[in-house]
């Protein structure tokens, strides 16, 4: 990696203005935050397919900064690619869990989250392999040329369709579907089904009026459940991506202690995993912010000499941010209903990235105090631990589809308490 940084700022003449090539990462950073919003939006209004072939076709765009001479042009093309590609983060995963239905949510949630991690480290095997920057941006850019097939391939969530009274195109589908899997199903059987069937089979319930941003402002519950869910995004990017960075500076080789600290997120998702199915999503939340604030406290005043000890309770420390992590997709999936999932997760995930923003500038607070970056971390991770004590468990509730739907839910609980 600090050949290809080297060659980098050797291409851009950017040796003695090193200041330069963090703009490069600002932008990417900003580019990401309006996407997240704005594909969230999108996939609500137009579909969720749309949005992810726009997404991740459009992101092949970033194959043409190795033709980029002019630092001033590679910066806005920086931005385009992460403009319009990065959104795919986040329609990616609603469509996943909204095709996985409601007894695989959490399965969605954590295969997604693999599917990240895989990703990450072949990104790291790719610069290893290929060295030169240039190569690595064909490597990596080139394959999304392959996403305009998903015209073609790729099925719009029947979930949204159901919703917009889209049926005919949900049956359509659903023929797709029975063809493939060789299910003794005709034809003539799905287009008998009414409509109502289907949706009754479905447990979605149709969209009869478009919902706004009036009707999200003017919705307790939703506020809150969005108030939450921010505050839980923005925590837990805030200390993984601070946990990622701080790692190099414990004791001992920094080179082992950011693979260990890498390695930590494969268990991490299979314990949520279990536990988000087993306890629930509210108190796995919860209980891995305590265990996040706790074990880094801990290893924050574990005397330097006992290098295992630290890195074993930083480590564990991690183990509970990747549960979070984790857990606040699918939480935030549920919390939020069909209609404007996509804007309200978009919203969700641009704080998260402002908390990604953060991360890296808490090495500084450790030279006025050695602590203080660990007690910041616990004290964000106590907060998010009580917020979620205002919205509901998840785990036995359906999908919920509009508004309405989740105003009722709180009326009606509110009715027999």
């Amino acid at each position: 990696m600090d050949v290809i940084l080297s060659l980098f700022f050797s291409q851009f003449n950017l040796a003695c203005q090193s200041w330069k090539a963090t703009l490069v990462g600002a932008l990417h950073n900003a580019g990401m935050m309006l996407s997240m919003v704005f594909t969230g939006w999108i996939s609500d209004k137009l579909g969720r397919k749309p949005a992810v072939i726009v997404c991740a076709f459009g992101g092949c765009v970033g194959v043409f900064k190795i033709f980029v001479t002019n630092f001033n042009l590679y910066l806005a093309l920086e931005f385009l690619e992460s403009f319009i590609a990065s959104g795919l983060y986040n329609v990616g995963i609603i469509m996943l869990v909204e095709v996985g239905g409601e007894t695989k949510r959490v399965t969605a949630g954590v295969l997604f989250s693999y599917a990240v991690y895989v990703g990450e480290v072949s990104y790291a095997v790719i610069a290893m392999g290929f060295k030169y920057w240039k190569y690595v941006i064909i490597a990596i850019y080139s394959p999304m040329f392959i996403y305009i097939s998903y015209i073609f391939l790729l099925k719009e969530s029947t979930r949204w369709q159901m919703i917009r009274g889209k049926m005919d195109e949900v049956k359509a589908t659903f023929k797709s579907i029975a063809k493939t899997n060789k299910l003794n199903i005709s034809d003539e059987e799905i287009d008998a089904m009414s409509d109502e069937d289907i949706r009754s089979k479905f447990n979605v319930q149709l969209q009869k009026e478009r919902e706004s941003m009036k009707d999200i402002i003017g919705s307790r519950s939703i506020m809150t459940r969005l108030a939450v869910s921010s505050v839980c995004f923005f925590t837990s990017s805030f200390l993984y991506y601070g946990l990622v960075v701080n790692a190099i500076y414990l004791p001992g080789d920094k080179y082992v202690n950011f693979i260990l600290s890498s390695v930590a997120s494969f268990p991490g998702d299979l314990i949520a995993y279990y536990c988000l199915n087993r306890f629930g999503r509210r108190i796995t939340l919860q209980c891995g912010y305590i265990t996040c604030a706790v074990f880094l406290i801990a290893q924050s005043y574990t005397p330097e000499t006992i290098i295992w000890l630290k890195v074993l309770l930083f480590l564990i420390g991690k183990l509970g941010v990747v549960v979070c992590f984790t857990s606040i997709y699918t939480y935030s999936m549920e919390l939020f209903p069909t209609s404007v999932r996509g804007s309200l997760f978009g919203w969700g995930t641009t704080v998260a990235r402002v908390g990604g923003l953060l991360a890296p500038l808490t090495p500084l607070l450790a030279v006025k105090f050695t602590a203080l970056p660990s007690i910041i971390f616990a004290a964000t991770s106590i907060m998010s631990a009580i917020a979620t004590s205002f919205t509901p468990e998840t785990k036995y509730l359906p999908l919920f589809d509009t508004i309405a739907q989740v105003d009722a839910y709180k009326t009606d609980v509110s009715t027999h308490l």
